[in-house]
């Protein structure tokens, strides 16, 4: 799925799940951003292939509403 579709379904508040492998972290952090303005939830799984500054820009700009799957 294109990022402009996740993104739009985020700002509607939709909840969504992502493989964080598909996309690269500023993606993730605008997901992250969508996701804290209208509430949704965010799941990022396989989210253990970034670094642990990645993770921590990406759950700032989503202030609480992103999950994170370390597997």
């Amino acid at each position: 799925m294109l990022p402009q579709s996740i993104e739009r379904i985020i700002s509607l508040g939709g909840g969504v799940s992502v493989d964080g492998s598909n996309y690269l972290p500023q993606t993730l952090e605008r997901f992250a951003t969508f996701a804290a303005s209208s509430g949704a939830t965010l799941i990022i799984r396989n989210a253990n292939r970034f670094l642990p500054a990645s993770l921590e820009r990406i759950a700032a700009f989503g202030r609480g509403k992103v999950v994170f799957e370390l597997n």
